[in-house]
């Protein structure tokens, strides 16, 4: 089971993945994240792309992820669900991660 990502509305999140292939880290891969409401919405309310993501540590495996206030503040509190594409070979490798759960919190303090 995959743990869910949780965060307040307008907050900045930093979301470590780990990825790894049979135990062994991936030290070179394409990623892109996407966050929808429901999971067969059109509509995507995050949406990430490879460019986005700090991959200072992928010789371990560890790619961060960080979402912004901006990316977060329009949110309605409630559940969401999120997907990460992993591609490691282009065109003949891609490996999805599990569903991510995600929920957003509301915010007590705002603006």
């Amino acid at each position: 089971m995959t743990t869910a990502i949780s965060f307040k509305r307008g907050e900045a999140k930093s979301i470590l993945f780990n990825i790894t292939r049979s135990g062994d880290s991936i030290t070179q891969c394409t990623l892109m994240f996407q966050v929808k409401q429901n999971i067969n919405d059109s509509k995507t309310v995050i949406k990430k792309f490879d460019y986005d993501f700090n991959k200072a540590d992928s010789a371990n495996g560890n790619y961060t992820l960080i979402l912004k206030v901006s990316d977060t503040a329009e949110l309605a509190p409630g559940d969401y669900v999120a997907e990460l594409r992993t591609v490691i070979t282009a065109g003949t490798d891609v490996d999805k991660s599990y569903t991510i759960p995600v929920i957003v919190e509301a915010a007590v303090i705002s603006g």
